[in-house]
């Protein structure tokens, strides 16, 4: 009777574990990069860059062209330890031999992939799904002419960019930076910060709006009723008329003013400036004082 085989569910490597498959996070060291016989030491070195600027830090070569000189290290700059941690492999099956899912792009429509084709953004959102169970390989080929049908046909997904016909062809190091950008886009929006800006721990969502980015030390804020800025709208009519505005004059530049407002936006703080400017072109003018507006 033969023995039977081991459930890979149950090993003893995987009890314990933690989360995998659909419930657990995805994981940016499961996604590689992968460059095919790259002929251009200076493309390797810029796709170490773009990687790290993403937050990726596997890369495999295969079969490169002097990959760690001096030309290559110029252009990682600040990313050699990628560099330096490149595997360097002799063939392509070695080179995603644990990886469970493979994926590619391509400058030009294969005969037999020309309905599965993915645009970056959508190749992006499965990289990254696929992230959450173990090692996905994003594969880009020479810089002459791209991958090979073989290892086209060892792909799941394959992707192209939809660029111009004066130019179709990216260079090797942008088309990697170009989808570096949407596997990072995916995986914020996974973690909820698809609107974050900034680096590191100092990334965060803009504010809604861009009057809401203003802050004042001692005060709350938000933005003002109607009320509050017809009541300093008035002020300021009354400012203007203090110094010889007509009726006619005050009420184009105060509807002007509105539409600028309107357009940059105002927090109710910002209103007293224009309240404290009202009041002192009021006193100097000897006028009342403003009593606010009236209300019929």
């Amino acid at each position: 009777m033969k023995d039977e085989l081991p459930d890979p569910l149950f090993t003893d490597e995987t009890v314990g574990a933690g989360p995998v498959g659909a419930d657990a996070a995805p994981d940016p060291a499961n996604i590689v990069i992968v460059l095919s016989r790259t002929s251009e030491p200076s493309n390797i070195g810029a796709t170490c860059r773009a990687m790290k600027t993403m937050g990726l830090s596997d890369l495999r070569l295969v079969d490169p062209l002097n990959p760690k000189g001096r030309t290559a290290r110029a252009l990682a700059h600040g990313a050699q330890d990628l560099l330096d941690a490149a595997a360097v492999t002799g063939t392509m099956e070695e080179a995603v031999a644990d990886c469970l899912v493979v994926c590619g792009t391509t400058a030009r429509r294969r005969q037999l992939r020309k309905a599965a084709l993915l645009p970056p953004h959508q190749l992006g959102r499965r990289i990254v799904e696929h992230a959450r169970e173990g090692k996905v390989a994003l594969l880009f080929g020479t810089e002459r002419t791209g991958l090979t049908n073989a290892e086209v046909d060892i792909c799941r997904y394959v992707s192209m960019v939809p660029t111009d016909a004066s130019q179709p062809s990216l260079n090797l190091a942008q088309a990697v930076m170009l989808y570096t950008w949407e596997i990072r886009k995916a995986w914020l929006a996974v973690q909820g910060k698809q609107e974050w800006v900034g680096i590191g721990a100092g990334a965060g969502a803009p504010p809604p709006r861009p009057e809401m980015s203003v802050r004042h030390p001692h005060r709350s804020t938000r933005l003002p009723t109607q009320g509050e800025l017809d009541t300093m709208y008035a002020h300021l009519a009354a400012a203007m008329a203090a110094v010889g505005y007509s009726d006619f004059e005050r009420r184009k530049f105060l509807t002007y003013l509105r539409q600028l407002h309107g357009r940059a936006g105002m927090v109710n703080w910002e209103l007293q400036i224009y309240h404290i400017l009202a009041k002192r072109i009021l006193e100097l003018t000897g006028q009342p004082k403003f009593k606010g507006l009236e209300r019929s």
